[in-house]
This record gives structure tokens, sequence and C-alpha cells, in this order.
């Protein structure tokens, strides 16, 4: 929803093995990534005559677009080619070329229901093809409620080869995942003053990830234990002290459906924030669920002066499948 580390491919971009590779911490700096490429596209200015997009039938998107950028609004040249599947429509409203770099809107619509909403993520499931290497992202743009139309704002950028009109671009998707949830809690389960000492460690988990520092080997992994639920999704499944180090252990379910991921921290009155120093990401025996142990650098005699919180994304539903694909030009 990958991740957070640009997307870098070759003449595409597969999300999917970036998710597979990188952990929640390195995920959530790709969706940074991608917000910084849509603000620097915001930015663009002078072009074609303002009323062009909003002559084309794509009033709606135009109106959500020039209210974020006018500058933008009248740079993009229309397009106007859709795709439709599973009742969505998927529509490559406008696009533009300039330099070494395109910039493209995209919109969606449910012409069947109400699946969609302001929280909808492409999952990490789109692609951008072009006939040379690039670097690419893609972001939420808007939402309008009234029509359920949702517009997203693609970047391309080459990187030998430059695009120029009449090169062509396909953008595919093949989930989206609505209905997200975002939310933080305090994680009062957790007395940091009398915290357990683990002795008793996980052989052999299967690790899927890390974040902070190299996993070592012999790396000393909490064995899951009782699970005490913080929300649907998130569930606290152990912690203690590992070699003086505070571990705190949360399983999120259903990962490859649900995007479910989060973060920790320590906190205290009058002080910043103290993130965890490290991470260790490994799946469950169904390869279904992700358990994430978190690792904290704080000396043992410290961690009472503490509370620990969380930050977390989950979405009890899963994802709309489909196969939405535009191949268009540049003009």
């Amino acid at each position: 929803m990958n991740g957070y580390d640009a997307l870098i491919g070759m003449s595409e971009i597969d999300a999917d093995l970036i998710y597979e590779a990188e952990t929640v911490k390195k995920r959530r700096a790709v969706y940074a990534w991608r917000w910084a490429v849509a603000a620097a596209a915001l930015i663009l200015c002078m072009g074609i005559t303002v009323p062009v997009m909003a002559m084309t039938g794509n009033e709606k998107v135009y109106e959500i677009l020039y209210m974020i950028s006018p500058e933008l609004a009248q740079k993009l040249k229309p397009v106007n080619m859709s795709c439709e599947d599973s009742g969505i429509l998927m529509t490559v409203v406008a696009a533009d070329v300039h330099d070494d770099r395109a910039e493209v809107l995209i919109s969606l619509k449910d012409l069947t229901d109400n699946r969609l909403d302001g929280t909808t993520d492409l999952f990490d499931s789109y692609s951008i093809h072009t006939p040379y290497d690039q670097l690419g992202g893609c972001s939420l743009a808007g939402f309008d409620e009234e029509s359920g139309e949702l517009i997203y704002m693609i970047s391309v950028e080459q990187m030998d080869h430059v695009l120029i009109p009449g090169d062509k671009i396909t953008f595919s998707i093949s989930q989206l995942l609505t209905g997200k949830k975002h939310f933080e809690l305090s994680i009062d389960q957790i007395d940091t003053a009398n915290l357990p000492v683990i002795m008793e460690y996980l052989a052999d988990p299967n690790f899927r990830g890390y974040s902070g520092s190299d996993i070592e080997d012999g790396m000393q992994i909490i064995i899951p234990g009782e699970e005490v639920l913080l929300d649907e999704g998130v569930t606290l499944t152990g912690y203690g002290l590992v070699d003086g180090q505070l571990h705190v252990q949360i399983k999120y379910d259903d990962i490859y459906h649900t995007d479910n991921h989060g973060f920790l921290y320590l906190e205290k009155e009058d002080t910043d924030r103290v993130l965890y120093a490290g991470s260790y990401a490994f799946w469950d025996e169904s390869h279904t669920d992700s358990y994430e142990e978190y690792v904290f650098d704080i000396p043992a005699e410290e961690l009472q002066e503490y509370r620990l919180g969380g930050e977390f994304w989950t979405c009890t539903g899963g994802p709309i499948e489909g196969d939405w694909s535009v191949t268009f030009p540049l003009s």
C-alpha cells in the first residue's frame, strides 16, 4: 500500500518484490518517497489554457486537481483512455511529458457500488511500463465523496533515455485495497517497570525482512506466546528483556490481503518519542501472518520511565481483484 527506497525497475516497477524483501520501516519510507514525488509534481507551472481538460468529460477530476494545483491542471493534456473490470472504471485522464519526466493523472470510479473511499490504496499492485529504464511512483491526489471518484498522480522519470511525445506508457493495476484504518494506541498491557527476562528463544524463524541492523547467526527471537488482541489484525504475542534490551513482538494478520503494519515507540512526559532501534520480521507456519519483533536500545534500568505506544495501519477486508491496464501515447 511499498515500499518506505524508491521504486526502481528495469522497464517495469515490480512492487511485490520490494514488499517481500523490505521491512515495515522501509515500506513506510516508500510511501514517504511517493508523496515526495507527488509534491514535486504539483509545483510544476505554465502550460495550456485552463478549460481544455475540463472540456473532455472529466470536469470533476479537473476541479479536484485544480484545487490542488492550478499550474499542473493547466499543463496536463487530455488522454481519456479507459479500462473496466470488476465493475470499476480506470481512466487515464491526462498526461504531460517534459524533459526527462512524465506526469499522468489516473481516475478510478466504482460503477456498481460504493466500494472505493478516501483510504483506497493501490496495494503496491501497480506497474508502469515505458520503452526505457525508469524511476516511478504513484500517490493519491484526491477523492470526491459525491461521485466516489479517486484521483492518482503518477510520476515517471527516465534514467538513461528521455521520454518524448509519441512514446507509449502502460499503466496497470491488479488489486485495490479499501476500508483502511490508521490509528495510535498506548500498549498498557506492558509494564515497563516489571519486565520478564527471556531465556528461551524461537528456533529457525522464517525471516522475511529486517531493519536497523543485520541479522546475525543465532539471532534471539521471542517464542510467540499468549496472544493479546490490541486491535483487529494487530496482536501482542510476547515481550521482555533479551540481553538487557527490550523486545516487543507483534503479529499482523494476513498481510498479503490486508497490508496490516505499524511501528512501536517509547515515550515519557516532556521528551520526544524514542523509536525502536531495529526490528525483525518473520512468517508464521502458514506463511500468512507476519510477526514483527521490535528492539529498543535503552538501558533496562531506565525503561520504567517510559510507556509503550504504537502506530498502526490495518484493513478488515481483502483487496478488490481485477485486471486494469491502459496503454496510451504521450502527446
